[in-house]
């Protein structure tokens, strides 16, 4: 048994990839061989990961998987258990319907960074696509639960038809909570326009500013203790951008969308 499994990038991908194979859950039980005959797609049509990948470990759900990444696209789906770390950048659907372990990228993600995912946490030190923390396509229902970490900027549509769980963004571009059901979209920087659009339940948190909607109403300016404890969560397990002016700081409350239940809100944090 190894203590980790390397997979290491023979050379520079000429098209993409469907890599759903890689999973560190799924490498538990494998030996070196195993892994290597594991199949990745191109289309219809196959490649053994052994052909793509070196491979340097065996039997362990602890994977770092290096190279040039960017067209490999579903790592981590419907990862249970493990840890996964990713050194570089990494294509889109990363962890998608994943229901437990960690996914760590030093680089940035695609689009569609943990679609509808169930448990787990994925903590991205670059960028992010669209759609991070969202839903899959057709579906009525993001992700419910787990925590995603986009310490940059996060594309469109962050967050959308989010069910549970907890997205936070370094900043995020429009749409962001679009159809939120419930869960917290937590933004450090700039929001784009329409954040909250069709927000039933759900709470977004804006620390650098947002332009509320005209669906929804102020309702008052004030500490909310649930906005101190889950930053203060955030911080200690992730390392996040929040200070203690966040923490115990005043934040005007707007509730919305009312064209919807009306249910949710926009918390704006308010600077002295």
């Amino acid at each position: 048994m190894s203590d980790r499994i390397t997979l290491t990038l023979r050379a520079s991908l000429a098209h993409p990839l469907s890599a759903g194979a890689i999973a560190p859950d799924h490498f538990a039980g494998l030996t070196a061989q195993e892994i290597a005959a594991l199949e990745l797609w191109d289309g219809r049509t196959s490649v053994a990961l052994g052909d793509v990948f070196t491979v340097d470990g065996e039997h362990s759900s602890n994977v770092l998987l290096e190279g040039d990444l960017a067209q490999l696209h579903d790592v981590g789906t419907t990862m249970a258990a493990g840890s996964l770390e990713i050194k570089g950048s990494i294509g889109n659907a990363l962890g998608a319907r994943m229901r437990g372990g960690a996914i760590a990228v030093q680089g940035s993600a695609g689009h569609d960074v943990g679609t509808a995912m169930a448990g787990g946490s994925i903590v991205i030190e670059g960028n992010a696509g669209d759609r991070a923390g969202g839903a899959l396509a057709g579906a009525s229902k993001g992700m419910t639960a787990g925590d995603i970490v986009v310490r940059g900027s996060a594309g469109r549509e962050a967050g959308a038809r989010m069910r549970r769980g907890t997205l936070f963004c370094g900043s995020v571009g429009d749409c962001a909570g679009l159809g939120m059901i419930a869960g917290n979209v937590i933004v450090a920087g700039a929001i784009g326009d329409g954040a909250g659009i069709g927000n039933k339940r759900g709470s977004i948190v804006a620390l650098g500013g947002v332009r509320v909607p005209q669906t929804y109403a102020y309702v008052c300016t004030y500490r909310p203790p649930h906005v101190l404890l889950m930053l203060r969560s955030l911080r200690a397990r992730y390392n996040v951008g929040v200070d203690d002016a966040h923490l115990h700081g005043l934040y005007k409350r707007y509730s919305g969308d009312l064209a919807e239940i009306g249910k949710g809100e926009i918390l704006e944090w308010q600077t002295a």
